[in-house]
Formats: C-alpha cells, structure tokens, sequence
C-alpha cells in the first residue's frame, strides 16, 4: 500500500467515525423557584448553599407567630411579581430558641437579608426596615 492511499483511507475512517446520531441537545436549565421554604421549622441552613447565582436572592427569616412577617412577605411579594432575577429562600425559624436563630443571629422579626447576583450580602433589614426589601432587591437587580 503506498503512502497516499494509507492516508486516504485513515482520512476516510476519520471522516467516518464522525458519523452516527447526532448529539442531543443540552435541555436548558430549569428556572429556579421563585420562592422556595427551605428548611424544616428551626432547622440549621447553609445560606450559601441556598443562594441563586446569578440572582439577586432575598432570604426571609420567618415565623408562623410573626404577624409582622406575613405583611413583609405581602409586600415583598408585591414588589417582585412578575420580575425575573429575583428569588426568595424563606427560613422558618420556629418559636425564636432555635438553631438556626443562634446559627444566623436572628433576634427579632421580621429579618429580611438580601444577596446580589454575585453572592454578597448587601442588606440586613430588620422590623420596619425589612418593609423595603422589595425596593431593596429590585435596585441591586438593575445594578449592572
């Protein structure tokens, strides 16, 4: 066999072994839930585990008792609906003795913080102040 025809013939099984069903195609990632409860009532969490890269994420410390809370939750939910990039993780943190109270230092109700799109904490908001969450996290949103 002479040289040309060797390369030819290894140019064609190339050629060939590229054939054969074509890849599929990567489904594209699911959208994260825009709200989601993440733990069980006074369970510990990892709050980086539970942020949203590339979404400004909001984490709701909560109470079922907290009547305080249901309003900065209507209002929160309020200033985001229907906004993309934006995400809320709820934290249940029971009657306030609990391990994730002590893990995340939350002593009063309503304790709102809230997480760029890179991760970094940019707001604490407690009492009345976590009434503005939703401006809050539509602003860090809209920074480029």
């Amino acid at each position: 066999m002479t040289a040309r025809a060797a390369t030819a013939i290894a140019l064609a099984i190339g050629l060939l072994g590229g054939c054969g069903p074509a890849p599929r195609p990567t489904p594209p990632a699911a959208a994260p839930a825009p709200v989601l409860q993440v733990n069980l009532t006074g369970a510990a969490v990892d709050l980086a585990a539970v942020l949203v890269p590339g979404h400004v994420t909001v984490v709701d410390f909560w109470a079922a008792w907290c009547g305080g809370c249901v309003v900065v939750d209507e209002r929160l939910q309020a200033a985001i609906a229907g906004v993309d990039g934006v995400v809320v993780r709820k934290i249940d943190i029971g009657d306030g003795d609990t391990a994730v109270a002590r893990q995340h230092k939350v002593g009063a109700l309503p304790h709102v913080r809230i997480y760029d799109r890179a991760g970094n904490l940019r707001y604490v908001l407690a009492g009345n102040d976590a009434l503005t969450a939703g401006d809050a996290a539509r602003a860090l949103l809209a920074e480029p």
